[in-house]
């Protein structure tokens, strides 16, 4: 992903400054944040297909639990795919379980794969609407305060915003061969972006927010992000910890074998994080971060999505599993909305 930082800093701040962007609110509200889902047509090409019985069991405990969705960009993959094919494929599950909520709660932010839905009329929602869709959305804080900017993520990128045609050409183009190099296995990898996503991306973003003293959140980048860090690097947190534990002499040696265990299950699963290109460079490096950037991750993972929840003063980093054998919503972190703002 090429892009430049001024032009980053630039489009958002031309976002966060404009008077004409959607405010929400948080207090008495419930917020599901989607971003990166990429519906395609059901085919060989389709990196979401697998997904959808993860994302219906989500959209059903969104609607039973009362939730409005925020659909943060990338949910279909029109750089490969018509609406005419995604709307046939998924009209009966994912569309209908969007239709059954409540007028008004399905909010719509484009991104760079689906910037059409500022023209189309959404199968997402029980009307007959085009033009709903906006760049950008704020919500306030509990307290009424403006405090958070939630846009896709790609503003400012060279091949994702400025010349996205560009790059929206290349990979219909690939999208033809696609299913041949899946079936002969020369290419294999359904949870990265059709481009590479620079390692810089989230500092990039990250600085921004820490500058306006604000919550940035995001999709885009197809790697979930908390509170300024990734779930790799909350995993070596949990790593260090146990480790430090373990080096006390006052440990038992119940609760150091316990905490072995536990050490030889996060070695694991750091590395499928290493493995699936969802380590990311320190957003603050040498610093503790300040807890004013997250990004939604994506629907498109080998095992499953990730989601972030926000309820009244609570905001969730939130995995839906794709296997039926595992805990179906599980949440990685979670903590109190005013205790992250009144870090930053």
């Amino acid at each position: 992903m090429f892009r430049d930082r001024n032009d980053v800093w630039t489009r958002l701040s031309e976002l966060w400054n404009r008077s004409d962007i959607p405010v929400l609110e948080t207090k008495d509200t419930k917020y599901a944040l989607l971003s990166d889902i990429h519906l395609g047509n059901g085919g060989n090409a389709d990196d979401f297909v697998n997904n959808e019985n993860a994302l219906l069991k989500a959209l059903d405990y969104y609607w039973e639990n009362g939730f409005s969705i925020i659909l943060l960009g990338d949910i279909e993959e029109f750089w490969q795919f018509d609406l005419s094919g995604i709307r046939k494929r998924y009209g009966d599950t994912v569309y209908a379980r969007l239709r059954r909520l409540p007028k008004g709660n399905v909010i719509r932010v484009f991104g760079n794969h689906d910037y059409e839905w500022g023209g189309f009329v959404d199968p997402a929602k029980d009307q007959n609407i085009t033009g709903e869709a906006s760049e950008a959305v704020k919500l306030k804080d509990p307290q009424g305060k403006v405090r958070f900017l939630l846009v896709h993520g790609h503003q400012g990128t060279i091949d994702s915003d400025k010349f996205a045609w560009f790059s929206r050409f290349w990979v219909r183009i690939f999208g033809f061969i696609e299913p041949f190099a899946r079936t002969t296995g020369l290419y294999n990898n359904p949870t990265s972006t059709k481009s590479p996503i620079a390692r810089d991306y989230e500092r990039t973003l990250y600085q921004w927010a820490k500058a306006n003293h604000l919550i940035l959140i995001c999709g885009h980048s197809h790697r979930a992000i908390f509170a300024s860090k990734s779930h790799a690097e909350k995993i070596s947190e949990q790593f260090s910890r146990l480790e430090w534990e373990n080096s006390k002499s006052k440990t038992t040696s119940a609760k150091r074998l316990e905490n072995l265990r536990q050490i030889q299950a996060l070695k694991i699963e750091l590395e499928d994080e290493r493995v699936k290109g969802r380590v990311i460079e320190a957003t603050d490096p040498g610093n503790e971060p300040l807890p004013c950037y997250f990004n939604t991750g994506c629907g498109v993972y080998s095992d499953g999505l990730t989601c972030l929840e926000i309820t009244e003063d609570v905001i969730r980093l939130v995995k839906w599993n794709r296997d039926s054998t595992k805990v179906s919503r599980l949440v990685y972190n979670e903590d109190k909305l005013s205790s992250i703002l009144s870090k930053i």
